[in-house]
């Protein structure tokens, strides 16, 4: 099978573990049943699996299934795949290849017709189309990827997680001051300061806090415009789908660009302390804290901690951290992830398993618009059902709990704190998404994701301030009236799960290309001069180039492209089907990322260059949780943000 697409596909299915016979839509509970096992070796799922809500008793009956889910360390999943004992079902975001090259997952190619037919219709249709499309003929179907359909809508009562963040109540105090670029930006941070040096508790300010320096800020500014979630620092344009170097082309590169943005920051503040020098060596826990203290003025992407401790003892804040609505950034929403959530997260059923049948059957539920949405919405007739015109429509209990659930109740009798709903799936459980199309002709979600709902559900008093300030009903329309653009063209996280695996000696070289970053990255952060800045990267640059990166880049550009040019059209067809209409060219040429800096010229390739992309790649290595080597992995983690992050004014969208 051609490995180049490893990774195409998904085939819903959602963990469940249920050893609850009593729920209702099943067999008989005396009936004796198939225990169907899932193996999760991705910690983001396992947090937010609980097995008493009854959505998961529903479907293990609906299956006629009792479920178990187990974590599967690393080493417990690196010996399954050596040596194929395996649950029933894997979830996993490592070492694809290696499932391809090892036999160990089900071709569930023959099997699909009569045990999952619903992901040969509708939306997860094209997934199966774009699989078939790359493969060779006579390949099969062996992965599963998580949540088709649109991460985000184009109207919420939340504005985006990420672009120019600030602490809202001093912004306002400034007047709301207009930030169209970076240093408008770290001019309000220094304005802030100087009239805020500590909080109101007395901590200290600082003018920037993040929790990472890998670009994480700076890929969502419109210079750049780039899909952070892409495998090593090989990021495309969200506009164009052009993927770029992020080693050895600093004008492309929203790491480079991040250590440009850090070494700012460090100049404006170090005389008098503004910038926070721990930063470099505190935990994620003490960063957190500072951020629920307020003491960051401006932050790499909105956390809730601040705003949910504020109003607490005030009902009226407005501390908390918002994005500024501009031009200057791009909103994460109206993304179609034709191939599901960021590269790389995939499920299988394994080759040996004798449940096969069980298994397809239960992600053909998953597939399935009619159980998504009483998976969302809850079971029809309980809490909704049609009208005599046949329109579906919550009742009276069911919008009662749903309104209290989504307002925050933990009442042990709440129907949805029972049931669950579809915001406490992981992001990487394969699934369609809420906001798909239903065959009746409306959302699988029809009751909470529509503009009136939004509207008359909106509790957050910063994103009150932003529509009673910029004179909009709703907190995004202030983002697109500024003339904002969101990921609407983009399509790298699904480019990125059909890219080829690099071989042995390429995955080499970017691990050394990352380790040559790494251990420069403090030295251009506290670099006193741009020349000293200028030289560091200058060195830097030039060892990459003889190291041979800019030759594995260009292998890969190579797949990349290949790629594009199957995923690309399929993914403008769905846009404007659902009525999402693509940008121009024209439209978002000033978001193209047109940099300044030039990179040194790579060095003339050899026939046996690592990077020509025609060498046979050897067998993989064994890969680490650093040096992925399936060409899909590791992506820089997607924003499954913890559960304080949403709720100062900003979605708590996954990519």
């Amino acid at each position: 099978m051609k490995r180049s697409l490893p990774f195409v596909l998904s085939i819903l299915m959602v963990l469940l573990l249920v050893p609850y016979p009593a729920a209702a839509g099943g067999p008989a509970s005396s009936e004796k049943r198939v225990v169907l096992t899932i193996g999760d070796n991705d910690s983001r799922s396992g947090s937010r699996y609980n097995e008493n809500l009854g959505l998961w008793q529903y479907l293990a009956n609906l299956v006629g299934v009792e479920i178990r889910y187990v974590y599967m360390s690393d080493d417990d999943y690196d010996a399954g795949l050596s040596s194929g004992d395996l649950p029933d079902i894997v979830a996993t975001s490592k070492n694809l290849s290696r499932i391809l090259e090892n036999g160990v997952a089900l071709d569930a190619d023959p099997y699909l017709k009569k045990y999952c037919p619903n992901l040969l219709k509708g939306d997860a249709r094209k997934t199966y189309d774009v699989f078939k499309q790359l493969g060779n003929e006579g390949d099969g179907f062996y992965f599963f990827p998580s949540k088709i359909g649109y991460n985000g809508v184009g109207y919420d009562n939340e504005s985006s997680a990420r672009g120019y963040v600030v602490r809202w109540d001093y912004y306002k105090e400034l007047g709301y001051p207009p930030i169209n670029n970076e240093d408008d930006y770290l001019n309000v941070l220094l304005q802030m300061h100087e009239k805020h040096p500590f909080t109101e508790e007395g901590y200290p300010t600082y003018l920037y806090g993040t929790d990472n320096f890998s670009g994480y800020d700076t890929a969502f500014r419109a210079e750049l415009s780039l899909d952070y979630w892409a495998p090593y620092k090989y990021q495309n344009n969200i506009f164009s789908n052009e993927v770029y170097d992020g080693y050895a082309d600093p004008a492309h590169s929203m790491w480079w660009a991040s250590m440009e943005w850090e070494n700012k920051l460090y100049r404006a503040g170090k005389e008098d302390g503004s910038y926070d020098m721990e930063l470099f060596t505190q935990t994620l826990e003490q960063f957190d804290a500072k951020v629920c203290r307020g003491q960051y003025l401006g932050i790499h992407a909105s956390k809730g901690g601040l705003y949910k401790n504020k109003v607490k003892t005030d009902p009226d804040t407005l501390a908390g951290y918002n994005t500024v609505p501009t031009s200057a950034t791009n909103y994460y929403t109206n993304v179609y992830q034709l191939l599901g959530n960021g590269p790389g997260f995939m499920w299988f059923i394994s080759a040996n398993t004798p449940h096969k049948k069980e298994a397809l059957k239960l992600l053909n539920y998953m597939y399935d618009p009619d159980f998504v949405r009483e998976l969302t919405l809850g079971r029809r007739g309980e809490t909704w059902d049609y009208d005599a015109d046949g329109v579906p429509r919550m009742n009276e209990y069911g919008r009662e709990q749903l309104d209290a659930y989504k307002a925050g109740s933990t009442d042990p009798e709440n129907y949805f704190v029972k049931w669950g709903s579809f915001d406490k799936m992981p992001s990487n459980w394969p699934l369609l998404r809420d906001n798909s199309s239903h065959p009746d002709g409306y959302s699988v979600d029809f009751a909470t994701i529509t503009r009136e709902y939004k509207a008359a559900t909106m509790s957050n008093n910063i994103s009150k301030d932003i529509c009673e300030h910029y004179g909009v009903e709703l907190p995004t329309e202030a983002f697109y009236e500024a003339g904002g653009m969101d990921f609407r063209n983009d399509c790298g996280e699904a480019i990125s799960s059909c890219t080829s695996s690099l071989n042995r000696e390429q995955l080499r070289i970017l691990s050394e290309a990352d380790a040559i970053l790494q251990d420069i990255e403090v030295d251009l952060v506290l670099a006193e001069t741009d020349e000293k800045w200028e030289a560091i990267r200058d060195r830097a640059i030039r060892e990459l180039v003889e190291l041979g990166e800019p030759q594995v880049f260009k292998a890969y550009q190579k797949m990349w492209n290949d790629a594009a040019d199957v995923i690309v059209p399929m993914v403008r067809q769905m846009q404007i089907k659902n009525g999402v209409t693509p940008y121009t060219p024209e439209e978002y040429a000033d978001h193209s990322g047109d940099g300044t800096v030039e990179a040194p010229a790579a060095p003339e390739e050899s026939a046996d260059s690592p990077g020509d992309g025609t060498v046979e790649a050897p067998a993989a290595p064994e890969e680490s949780a650093d040096s992925p080597g399936d060409g899909t992995a590791e992506a820089p983690a997607a924003p499954e943000e913890s559960a304080d992050t949403p709720g100062d004014g900003m979605e708590g969208q996954e990519p």
